[in-house]
C-alpha cells in the first residue's frame, strides 16, 4: 500500500478523492497520511482488520495492519479515515477475527433455523500471522446444538480473549405458529363459552324470580 504525507485539512484530502490516516507505533512517530481510494480499497480487502501487510511512506516501508476504519453512517462505501499501526516480526496482535459460517444452506434446507450470535472473536496472536476470517462448518449440527469458542480451530500462536462455553452459533427449530394461533383460538373459545354460561345462568336466575313473584 502506497502513502503519502498529509499536509492538508480532512475535508480538502477527501474533495480530491483520497482517503486520510494516520500510521503510528513502534519506532514511528505518529504520522497523519493520505492513500489513493484504489490503494487503500484493495489493501483492505486483501488484509481486512487482521493481517499486517507492507505499506511504503517516502522511502521506507513498514509493517502494519488496519487498526481502526471509520466509514459515513449514511454511505458505507465512503470511507472517512483509516488508522495504521506499525508492528515488528516480534510484537503480538490484538484483533476482532471474523466469523464465516460453513454449509450454513444444508443446515437450512432441513428446516432448522441457523442464528450467528458472535460475528468476530477478539483474539491475540504474533505478528505476520493473521488470518482473514475463522470458518466453523455446521453441516452436522442438529436442532437444540451450538458451537462455542472451543469449537474453533486455532492456528499454533493464536490465543482467543473470550470465554472457551461463550455460543458462536446455535441451532433451532422453526418456531410452530399454528399451534400457537390454535392455542390462542382454544383460549378464546373457552372463554366466549364461560360468557354464555354465565348468561345462560343470569338468564334462568331471572326466569325463577319471576316464577316465584307469580
Amino acid at each position: 500500500m502506497k502513502l503519502e504525507k498529509r499536509t492538508e485539512k480532512l475535508n480538502k484530502v477527501r474533495e480530491q478523492r483520497l482517503v486520510p490516516g494516520v500510521v503510528y507505533g513502534k519506532e514511528i512517530e505518529s504520522t497523519p497520511v493520505q492513500a489513493e481510494f484504489k490503494e487503500f480499497a484493495d489493501a483492505y480487502s486483501e488484509y481486512g482488520m487482521s493481517m499486517t501487510f507492507k505499506a511504503k511512506l517516502g522511502r521506507k516501508t513498514h509493517q502494519v495492519y488496519f487498526k481502526e476504519v471509520q466509514v459515513d453512517p449514511l454511505r458505507h462505501n465512503h470511507v472517512l479515515h483509516f488508522d495504521l499501526q506499525k508492528v515488528s516480526a516480534t510484537d503480538s496482535i490484538t484483533a476482532e477475527i471474523p466469523v464465516v459460517l460453513v454449509n450454513k444452506e444444508q443446515v437450512e434446507d432441513r428446516g432448522l433455523v441457523v442464528e450467528l450470535i458472535a460475528s468476530s472473536i477478539e483474539t491475540e496472536f504474533p505478528a505476520g500471522e493473521g488470518i482473514s476470517n475463522f470458518e466453523l462448518d455446521v453441516s452436522g449440527l442438529e436442532g437444540n446444538e451450538a458451537l462455542h469458542v472451543s469449537d474453533l480451530d486455532l492456528p499454533e500462536g493464536f490465543k482467543v480473549l473470550a470465554p472457551e462455553d461463550k455460543i458462536i452459533v446455535s441451532i433451532s427449530y422453526p418456531q410452530e405458529e399454528e399451534e400457537i394461533e390454535e392455542e390462542v383460538d382454544e383460549d378464546e373459545e373457552l372463554e366466549v363459552e364461560a360468557i354464555k354460561q354465565k348468561d345462560e345462568d343470569e338468564e334462568e336466575t331471572d326466569e325463577d324470580s319471576e316464577e316465584e313473584e307469580e
